[in-house]
C-alpha cells in the first residue's frame, strides 16, 4: 500500500513522521519543502504535485487548514481526483464541516474514488506521541482497510457512521474543547484576583467535577504564560464557524458556542490570531484588568 500524505504542518509532519516509522510506503507534499526533506531522510518519498500523490498512490491523506485548501487538493485540473487510479481512498483529517466532508465524498464518488472524513482530536502533543483521538465516517469496509494507518498515528479510533459523521463529532468536540478553554480561563482570573495561586488551584480542583482534558493540557501553559501554538486561536475560529454553518443547516441554535466565538473572534481583531487557543484568557484579563502571574509549574 502507498499512502500520500499532503498537508506537513503542525500537525500533519508527527502524523506522517508516524506513518514512517511503522513502516508505511508514505509519499510526501507541502509547501515547506524543509518539512519534506526532514521528512524524507526518515524515509518517506517527496512528491513535487498532488498529480505525482495522485498517480502513485492507493491511499491519500489531507490535513489542510480549511475547506477549501481540501477542495483545491482535490478538484483542480491537477488534483486528486482527475489523477488518481480508481478505487483510491482519499482520508480528510483536516477539520471542516459536516456539510463540506458530505460534499466532497459525493463528488469523489463520481471518478471512483472512496472518501473517508477522520478528522483527529488532542492536538500537536498528542499527535507527536501517535495518541490522537480519530473519528472516522465512511464506509465501514473502507474504514476497515485504513484503520491499520489511523492506529499508526492515534490511540482511539472510532468509526462514528456514514460520511459526514466524522466531521460531525470533530465539530462536537470543538464545542467542549472551546467552552472548556473559555471556562478554564475565566476561572484563572477570577482566582487570581481573589489572591489564589494557580498551582494551588489545579492542585485542589484537577481531580474533582471540574478537572478536564483541557484542564491537563493548557493550565501548564497558563502559568507559565508560554502561549507558542499547539492549537492556534484561528484554527479554533475557523472550526467554531464551521460548527455554526453545520448548526444553521441543522437548525440548531448554539448560544454558548456563540458567545466563545466571539471570544476568539475578539483576539484574532487584535493581532493574536497565531497564539495558542489558551491566549483566549487575554480576553478575560484585559476585562478584570489583571493579569495572571507567570510562575514555576508545580504540576
Amino acid at each position: 500500500m502507498k499512502v500520500g500524505f499532503i498537508g506537513l504542518g503542525i500537525m500533519g509532519k508527527p502524523m506522517a513522521m508516524h506513518l514512517i516509522k511503522d513502516g508505511f510506503d508514505t509519499y510526501l507534499l507541502d509547501l515547506n519543502k524543509d518539512v519534506v526533506k526532514e521528512l524524507t531522510a526518515l524515509g518517506g518519498h517527496p512528491c513535487e504535485s498532488n498529480k505525482d500523490i495522485a498517480e502513485t498512490c492507493d491511499v491519500i491523506i489531507t490535513m489542510l487548514p480549511a475547506a477549501k485548501h481540501v477542495s483545491q487538493v482535490l478538484f483542480t485540473e491537477d488534483g486528486i481526483a482527475k489523477n488518481a487510479k480508481p478505487n483510491t481512498i482519499v482520508i480528510d483529517m483536516s477539520s471542516v464541516s459536516t456539510e463540506d466532508s458530505k460534499l466532497f465524498a459525493s463528488k469523489l464518488k463520481d471518478y471512483g474514488i472512496s472518501f473517508i472524513d477522520a478528522p483527529v482530536s488532542g492536538g500537536e502533543p498528542m499527535a507527536i506521541e501517535g495518541r490522537l483521538s480519530i473519528m472516522a465516517g465512511g464506509d465501514k469496509e473502507h474504514v476497515t482497510k485504513i484503520l491499520p494507518l489511523l492506529q499508526s498515528m492515534g490511540e482511539d479510533v472510532v468509526h462514528v457512521g456514514e460520511n459526514g459523521t466524522g466531521s460531525t463529532a470533530k465539530l462536537a468536540n470543538q464545542i467542549m474543547v472551546s467552552i472548556h478553554l473559555a471556562a478554564l480561563s475565566e476561572a484563572c482570573v477570577f482566582a487570581t484576583k481573589a489572591g489564589l495561586e494557580l498551582n494551588k488551584l489545579f492542585e485542589a480542583i484537577h481531580g474533582g467535577l471540574a478537572g478536564s482534558a483541557v484542564m491537563n493540557a493548557k493550565m501548564q501553559r497558563i502559568i507559565e504564560r508560554n502561549f507558542e501554538p499547539g492549537g492556534r486561536i484561528e484554527t479554533n475560529f475557523k472550526d467554531l464557524n464551521n460548527v455554526q454553518a453545520t448548526a444553521n443547516a441543522l437548525g440548531v441554535p448554539l448560544p454558548i458556542t456563540n458567545l466563545v466565538k466571539e471570544i476568539f473572534s475578539a483576539e484574532i481583531a487584535i493581532g493574536n490570531g497565531n497564539k495558542d487557543h489558551s491566549f483566549i484568557i487575554d480576553f478575560f484579563e484585559r476585562m478584570a484588568n489583571i493579569q495572571t502571574p507567570k510562575e514555576e509549574v508545580k504540576i
